[in-house]
């Protein structure tokens, strides 16, 4: 058979044990020895570097279809619901496209200038749990806006519920009667039960137009109509539960790069000092001065990116790298390694927020070297949402806290599900 080269495995378990063992070492091995494209085991092959990741990615939902989640949501029957999420993600596409993210940024800039100044209060800070309860908080008013109180904490249960599940080495099936699968149930129910809340009190209050994500959804399109409840119940619940994931994680990566870089900390101390406003409404002209912090976030995704692993599957019998694909080969993209590849980024492990240099002065990478949202047709709708939330917190906590890490704590790296700094505790000082 036409398959690419690949690690052989245990005879019985194959590649599984020697991966849930260190994903991301595993990842990096591997495709150092393999190459490009190589085979996991006979049923799933890496694309593991820019141009042989891009094409899987630009080539989704024409010869490689989306990842499937333990939810199942957008894994529907019947063509006709095909079309309605289609037509759902189109809407969200519209309603966080940067220009409309960035009229946000004076709400999302208050609301994390108060929580950020608390923090200082309180000495050791769990930065990862502080900023998902943050964006957590943001996205449900993305979503809801006024009405954001009606569907408060529900997402956090629901992702909490989860966590047990993603992070188990074995995969099975969501029917299985498990007490954790159950929990997850429970946990879906209640979450989508209030946004069915929400949409029908709009619709009894005659407020179907207002200025947030649900109104977006409850607009017909010229192609599919009004959507249905049930779609936009699951659409909202399933970006309520993306919301405080990856823009958590790449924060946490972001102070854990900024506790070993205090020269980096200072430089955005005084760029926060200088661009921010002492009081008053933080607005799109300011967020666009903070260039140096911006590029620092984009080096911590660089080196730590949340969605460190992209999956897809073939649609059909298909070809990728010159090797034949069957129907169901599973595809992996693995961000995290090609990202960290020396042909792309010279000196790869070292921090360096001028890489990213608007003058082009740094060193130019292909295209599809750097995914941390993904590309083609299911690039992350929250890229410009995350980098907002990301660049802003950052800004904002260097500019009154001077950050360390707390003496005898080590950060572990944790790919269960987003890549997540395992044990990141900061601690601050006011300057």
């Amino acid at each position: 058979m036409n398959r690419p080269p690949g690690p052989p495995g245990d005879r019985l378990a194959g590649n599984g044990p020697a991966y849930d063992r260190d994903r991301l070492g595993f990842m990096v091995e591997m495709s150092e020895r393999y190459g490009a494209i190589w085979s996991f085991d006979r049923h799933i092959v890496v694309a593991a570097d820019p141009a042989t990741a891009g094409e899987v990615l630009l080539r989704t939902n024409t010869d490689f279809g989306g990842e499937v989640d333990f939810l199942h949501r957008k894994q529907k029957e019947n063509a006709a619901t095909q079309r309605q999420w289609a037509s759902s993600r189109a809407a969200r596409m519209r309603g966080m496209r940067p220009s409309a993210m960035q009229m946000k940024i004076p709400l999302i800039a208050a609301r994390m200038a108060e929580a950020i100044t608390a923090w200082g209060d309180d000495g050791d800070i769990d930065v990862v749990a502080r900023m998902r309860t943050l964006t957590s908080g943001l996205g449900s008013t993305l979503c809801f806006s006024r009405d954001a109180h009606l569907v408060d904490g529900l997402e956090q249960e629901l992702f909490d519920a989860l966590l047990p599940v993603i992070r188990s080495p074995i995969a099975l099936p969501s029917w299985l009667p498990l007490p954790r699968h159950r929990r997850v149930g429970r946990a879906n129910r209640a979450l989508e039960r209030a946004v069915g809340r929400v949409i029908e009190l709009r619709r009894v209050e005659g407020r179907t137009d207002s200025d947030d994500l649900l109104g977006v959804l409850a607009r017909p399109t010229g192609r599919h109509g009004p959507l249905s409840d049930r779609v936009t119940c699951e659409t909202l619940a399933a970006t309520l539960l993306a919301a405080q994931s990856a823009p958590s994680s790449g924060f946490g990566w972001t102070v854990h790069e900024l506790t070993g870089h205090p020269e980096v900390q200072e430089r955005i101390a005084a760029e926060a000092a200088a661009v921010l406003p002492a009081s008053g409404p933080i607005t799109q002209a300011h967020y666009s001065g903070l260039e140096y912090t911006a590029r620092t976030v984009r080096e911590a995704l660089r080196l730590w990116p949340p969605n460190w692993v992209y999956a897809r599957h073939a649609l059909h019998r298909t070809t990728l790298g010159g090797y034949v694909l069957e129907p169901g080969t599973k595809v992996m993209v693995p961000s995290y390694v090609i990202q960290r590849d020396g042909r792309w980024f010279p000196d790869p492990l070292r921090f360096d927020p001028d890489r990213w240099l608007p003058d082009g002065s740094g060193p130019a990478a292909p295209q599809y070297a750097y995914l941390p949202f993904g590309a083609g047709p299911l690039v992350c709708m929250g890229l410009s949402w995350s980098l907002i939330e990301m660049t802003l917190a950052t800004a904002l906590l260097v500019r009154d806290f001077t950050l360390r890490p707390v003496p005898g704590t080590t950060v572990v790296p944790d790919p269960a599900r987003e890549l997540t700094p395992s044990g990141l505790t900061a601690v601050s000082y006011t300057h």
